[in-house]
């Protein structure tokens, strides 16, 4: 299976709200990053850690699973990149990505590593129920 279709079918699979099967999809040394400061920011290694320790924190957090659209897969090599947007009702409000960026690398038909762009203030207010602190100058 080339880079563009196994991104093809991991978004597939988000979209559909088929989260477990997109995490299997990872290898077993496969590192997923999200970003930021959120609660659930960091990386995760291998679909049993994903599932084990990341599903359980967002499935307290989301009344039903958000849906994520690609809107397009940039591919060359074992590089590539999904673009979208998502949505879905959490606990503290809607919760709504107008711009989501995935960037993977796959091996040998798997997720070697997938780094989860988007932004985090929709995460931690939408989910968590956190606001942004007033910035204090240094």
């Amino acid at each position: 299976m080339s880079t563009r279709d196994v991104i093809q079918t991991y978004m597939d699979k988000m979209n559909s709200g088929d989260f477990p099967g997109a995490f299997r999809m990872f290898a077993s040394d496969g590192a997923y990053t999200i970003i930021g400061d959120t609660p659930v920011s960091g990386t995760y290694v291998g679909p049993d850690q994903i599932t084990s320790e990341l599903v359980p924190l967002l499935e307290k957090r989301f009344i039903a699973p958000p849906v994520v659209t690609c809107t397009e897969i940039i591919a060359e090599g074992d590089r590539g990149v999904a673009l979208g947007h998502g949505e879905g009702p959490a606990k503290f409000g809607q919760y709504r990505q107008r711009n989501y960026a995935f960037v993977f690398r796959i091996a040998d038909g798997k997720v070697a590593e997938l780094i989860e762009f988007m932004d985090p203030n929709q995460l931690s207010a939408n989910c968590f129920g956190q606001t942004l602190s007033e910035v204090v100058p240094a």
